[in-house]
This record gives structure tokens, C-alpha cells and sequence, in this order.
């Protein structure tokens, strides 16, 4: 290092380490987003954040995935575009969310730890396919929390809508609030990339 230079090495691996670290702890399913373009297009944008839901809408072979928008502010007042988890669908006949089936079935459990008669098989971010696993008649309603493994759990309320040719139960689910539902999309975009890691891979 020069002699005039205003930082030691020592200074300058410490700021580096610091950036790194602050990246890091960046929650994965948000990403900044800088927004080029006129004055005229930030302010409508602006605009639209601050009072309508706005979305980035990308097509994949048979999927869509659709990013939320929001606005934040930073530290220093300037406002930045905030990319939030996507909500994926699939085409077919008709557009769907698109369903995450699980390796294998997980139990659900309710909020004090304890086992349900319930068995998660398949899941998207706005329904459940469950199993059950008892003589117990479905219930019409529940709450309960997945707890899947290597992540955190995630509180689902469902409303039983039918029993499907196979003895599964579909349950439409309802969130409890914005908190819950990134979490769910979240995990459901960790799932996805592992079963289309070429569209994730960068």
C-alpha cells in the first residue's frame, strides 16, 4: 500500500468484511433492485407502490412467477425498489398455483408441539393437500404450524374444501398475515430452485 493512501490494508479488510457480512444477512427472498428510467416513470411508480399492489410478472416454460414490489427507505431517505419472494403458478387447462409435492409427508403440529392426525403432501401458497392418518372424521377447520427441516415454521390456517379420488383432503389456506406469507412464498421459492436449478442458476 502506497504511503498517501488514506486507508490502511487493515481499515480496507475490516469495510470489505462489513459489506460482506451486511449481504449475508440480506434475507435471500429480497433483493434491491436500482430503477433506471425518466422522472416521469419513478414518480408513477412511486405512485403505484405507495397505494396499489404491484407485481413483476416473468414466464418460464409452463410456469409464471410473480414478484411483489414494494417501496422502502433507506438510512439516508432515498427510496429503493424492494423485490419480494415470487408466487408461482403453472399453465395448463387453467392457471394454477403451482404445488410443491413433498418428498414425503410431514406432520403437522399445533401450538403448544404436539403431533396432529395431519400429514402435509402437498403444498403451494395458497392450499394444502393433507393426509389422515387416524379414524377421525377431517376437520372442517385448523391451525397448525409446518415445521419443515432447515427452516422456520410457518403457521397454516386451512378451510376444508373436498376429499379427492386418492383419500386426500384439500384445505385452502388463509394466512395469518404478510409476515406468514413471505415466509410460505419463501419456502416454496427454496423448493423450487432445487427442483429447476436451471432457472435459478446465475
Amino acid at each position: 500500500m502506497h504511503s498517501d493512501a488514506i486507508l490502511t490494508q487493515d481499515e480496507l479488510d475490516f469495510i470489505q468484511t462489513m459489506n460482506r457480512s451486511q449481504a449475508a444477512n440480506t434475507p435471500e427472498g429480497l433483493s434491491t433492485l436500482l430503477l433506471n428510467g425518466g422522472d416521469q416513470i419513478k414518480d408513477l411508480l412511486a405512485r403505484l407502490l405507495a397505494n396499489e399492489q404491484v407485481t413483476i410478472q416473468a414466464q418460464f416454460e409452463n410456469q409464471q412467477l410473480r414478484f411483489p414490489l414494494q417501496l422502502v427507505e433507506d438510512e439516508f431517505h432515498a427510496q429503493h425498489v424492494q423485490l419480494g419472494a415470487p408466487t408461482i403458478y403453472e399453465d395448463g387447462p387453467m392457471l394454477r398455483p403451482w404445488r410443491l409435492a413433498l418428498a414425503k409427508p410431514v406432520q403437522l403440529v399445533d401450538d403448544h408441539g404436539e403431533l396432529s392426525d395431519l400429514w402435509l403432501v402437498e403444498l403451494s401458497f395458497n392450499g394444502v393437500l393433507v393426509q389422515l392418518r387416524s379414524d377421525a372424521k377431517a376437520p372442517r377447520h385448523f391451525a397448525l404450524w409446518f415445521k419443515p427441516e432447515g427452516y422456520a415454521p410457518v403457521s397454516l390456517r386451512g378451510a376444508l374444501e373436498r376429499k379427492t379420488a386418492e383419500g386426500l383432503f384439500a384445505y385452502r389456506l388463509a394466512l395469518c398475515n404478510s409476515q406468514e406469507m413471505e415466509r410460505l412464498r419463501d419456502y416454496i421459492l427454496q423448493q423450487h430452485r432445487l427442483s429447476h436449478p436451471q432457472l435459478h442458476t446465475s
